[in-house]
């Protein structure tokens, strides 16, 4: 019933006052049978599981439950399933209800016999300043369980604050965390609060010449997939396709990249997402290796921020907490990943047992047991990805 109301909602050729009228009727009736069910069961959730674009009365409560949240991201917001990266890859968004309202969004992926919402670096969830965020979260667990059913494993990533909303059947794994700018606090105030370092490479970066610009053309974009190309070889990782590189640039709304300039070359460029009105977020960077002297990165980052707090953005999530990004004086908000391993043996939950263990022992055993260890959870990982293939 859930699943079959989304997809009217998602359906193309009705004319638009139509749609509403009727996506708001499936909306109630929806909620009505899902309460009465609830009620049998003895639990009260209520939620709405998305798998296309929305739009009339549902979009506009999940935008009204964005407006009124601290956290909106681009990837909590309906532009998701926009994303030409996800395609082939089942994305959802599960919509938290109370009557009328949305008070709560999470999104995720549900690629074969994995569902999964954000990464340890990226949790993609928000919530209304209103919600019961209690009654809110079951709703949204609940909603990813009914859309996990088929799954073997659930991967369910939050910032930490959350932990205790989630319930026991999760396996908890806490991680460093995100590096966040108060961007409320403006471009002065926070550039007071970098490193000694950072603030010298950004002026070392302006002296030597470099400008940074964001990208307006196509031809731009091009010009930065060279880049691109060259640090992914360097690292070892796969190369998006030029025309979806395209694709992704063309998403102006939510994605911004910013070029830096050096005697006109494009030596490097950052790519940050962010909600309008609400967080940005650090998504990706390349930089010529022979351009790193000019500290390229450190003023791409620096004008990124300028150009949020000049647009009344109020987050900057960095993507992570390692040292290059400690040194821009945010705070580190810690993640934590929920897991719900429902394959036979609990074969995920074993392989991070095994994991976690190794690297607990390892500065106090021999390196054939280190191997050994690695050995066993490479071969449950080989062992998931074959079921995966299968029809199990």
């Amino acid at each position: 019933m859930v699943r079959a109301g989304s997809k009217f909602v998602d359906q193309p050729g009705q004319s638009t006052a139509m749609m509403t009228k009727f996506s708001a009727e499936v909306w109630r009736c929806t909620n009505d049978a899902r309460a009465f069910a609830a009620a049998l069961s003895g639990s009260q959730t209520s939620f709405r599981i998305i798998h296309h674009p929305p739009d009339g009365a549902i979009e506009g409560r999940w935008r009204a439950c964005l407006a009124n949240s601290d956290w909106p991201t681009h990837y909590t917001a309906p532009e998701y399933f926009l994303e030409p990266a996800l395609r082939g890859k089942q994305p959802f968004a599960i919509l938290s209800v109370a009557g009328e309202d949305v008070t709560a969004v999470l999104t995720g992926v549900h690629d074969e016999d994995r569902v999964q919402s954000g990464l340890s670096v990226r949790p993609q969830i928000a919530f209304s300043r209103d919600a019961d965020r209690s009654s809110a979260m079951r709703n949204l667990v609940a909603g990813l369980l009914h859309e996990a059913q088929p799954a073997k494993l659930v991967d369910l990533f939050l910032w930490h604050d959350m932990v205790a909303l989630v319930d026991t059947r999760f396996h908890e794994r806490r991680y460093e965390g995100v590096v966040t700018l108060d961007l409320s606090r403006g471009p002065d105030a926070l550039f007071r609060k970098f490193s000694a370092n950072k603030r010298t490479n950004i002026k070392k970066a302006i002296k030597y010449g470099v400008t940074v610009d964001s990208a307006s053309s196509r031809d731009d974009v091009f010009s930065y997939y060279a880049v691109y190309v060259d640090w992914t070889r360097r690292k070892n990782l796969p190369v998006a396709p030029q025309d979806e590189f395209q694709e992704t640039f063309a998403l102006t709304g939510n994605r911004r990249l910013f070029l830096a300039w050096h005697h006109g070359k494009i030596i490097a460029g950052v790519v940050v997402r962010f909600y309008p009105g609400g967080v940005m977020e650090y998504a990706a960077n390349s930089s010529l290796e022979s351009a790193l002297l000019l500290r390229p990165n450190d003023l791409l980052h620096w004008r990124a921020i300028e150009w949020a707090c000049a647009e009344g953005l109020k987050k900057y999530s960095l993507g992570g907490a390692h040292l290059f990004l400690r040194k821009f004086g945010g705070e580190v908000v810690p993640t934590t990943r929920h897991r719900l391993d429902q394959s036979l043996l609990r074969r995920y939950v074993v392989g991070d047992w095994i994991r976690e263990l190794t690297e607990e022992l390892r500065p106090f055993l021999p390196d054939r047991i280190v191997s050994l260890g690695r050995s066993l959870w490479m071969r449950l990982e080989r062992l998931r990805a074959y079921r995966g293939r299968g029809p199990a």
